[in-house]
């Protein structure tokens, strides 16, 4: 044992790696206190509270003071950390006091105003992400990344079953990842998609497969396909919550169908194990993750968190989504436990990532995982 303890058996090379790995926590939960500060100063605004309240923030420092003791840390350089992050924080908070003063100037915003600048910034988010979309959206985060593949492995699942494989949509299709896929297994794949700089990238793949097109549309105004004309129609990764008029789309789904046609819809999870927590300290391997208190989702775009709009379910309520002539096959949920772990656990331990992705395959068949995947076919 002594033996083990002996600092000689690490090198300056794997300490070093050490280091670094945890800076790089700290500087993220450094940004989960900020935004945490952002959801405080909210709030403030709100009430009409102060900004700096001298006694609570004293009373905090305090408390990290006589933290650092009992670890052997000391008290003072803890304090000091600490007191730069409140600087910081209230410098945020005094920003949103200014840009709550010029909202307020401009009128009351209504429920309908709040939505239509969830799905404004949605817009923007994607003329931000298109030329990157392809290669960065999942590359930080890896409970999004197995996420991704748990979803392709159910749905090729689902193709083998269909034995006329006519067309193929992709409802929400971004830059048309998934479409590109399904065209070398479908006699046609149409994509559409609301925002026109994700359907300018995706078209820049068309050349390389003629059976392949996208459409800039907003599916809440309809399906632009013909009746009984689709062999599958897809909405992955949580798209199927992006929509405020899920059940239309749904019936617009049922009228496209082909008899026997496959669906496979993802929904935000609200019963996930991550939002059961309420509230984790340090930032999660998701992409995106629904607040539940702002009640939209969280994207994450470099630095930056933009957020859009997204109504998360619980499994019995996507359930009841579907009518007696969309006939469910499957219920499956994921990622359980990576989607409450920091991706910086999972950076370059590909043994941690096979055992994280096995256990989370077999907590699918629960309801804790952020996602929900439906499939069936159209009776």
């Amino acid at each position: 044992m002594e033996q083990l303890l002996k600092p000689g058996n690490l090198d300056l090379e794997e300490l070093g790696k050490r280091l670094y790995g945890v800076d790089m926590l700290i500087v993220a939960l450094l940004k989960r206190r900020m935004d945490l500060a952002l959801q405080v100063g909210e709030y403030k605004i709100e009430k009409g509270q102060k900004i700096f309240r001298a006694s609570v923030e004293s009373k905090r420092l305090a408390q990290v003071r006589a933290e650092a003791r009992r670890c052997k840390l000391s008290p003072h350089f803890a304090a000091s950390i600490l007191y730069q992050a409140i600087n910081e924080s209230c410098k945020q908070q005094l920003i949103q006091l200014q840009n709550a003063a010029t909202s307020r100037n401009k009128g009351q915003k209504t429920e309908n105003d709040w939505y239509r600048m969830l799905k404004k910034n949605l817009l923007l988010l994607t003329k931000r992400w298109a030329d990157s979309y392809d290669e960065d959206y999942d590359k930080a985060f890896f409970a999004t990344h197995t996420y991704l593949e748990f979803e392709e492995e159910i749905l090729r699942q689902e193709i083998k079953r269909i034995t006329k494989k006519g067309i193929a949509l992709d409802l929400g299709c971004a830059t048309g990842r998934l479409a590109v896929k399904l065209a070398s297994l479908f006699k046609q794949v149409v994509g559409y998609d609301i925002s026109p700089h994700m359907v300018k990238k995706a078209n820049e793949k068309v050349e390389k497969f003629p059976n392949l097109s996208f459409v800039e549309a907003d599916i809440e105004d309809g399906i632009p396909q013909l009746d009984n004309s689709a062999s599958l129609v897809v909405m992955n990764l949580g798209t199927a919550s992006d929509i405020r008029d899920i059940s239309g789309v749904l019936k617009e789904t049922e009228r496209v169908l082909v008899s026997g046609g496959k669906f496979f819809f993802s929904f935000y999870n609200k019963d996930a194990l991550l939002y059961q927590w309420d509230f984790v300290p340090w930032p999660v391997g998701l992409a995106a993750e629904i607040n539940i208190h702002k009640h939209c989702l969280d994207v994450h775009i470099g630095a930056k968190v933009l957020s859009v709009y997204a109504r998360p379910y619980s499994v019995k309520e996507v359930k009841s989504l579907f009518s007696k002539s969309m006939k469910v096959s499957k219920v499956l949920t994921h990622p359980t436990i990576s989607s409450i772990l920091p991706h910086t656990l999972f950076e370059g331990k590909p043994a941690i990532q096979k055992s994280m992705t096995d256990i989370d395959y077999q907590l699918s068949m629960a309801s804790d995982g952020a996602y929900i995947i439906v499939t069936g076919q159209k009776r």
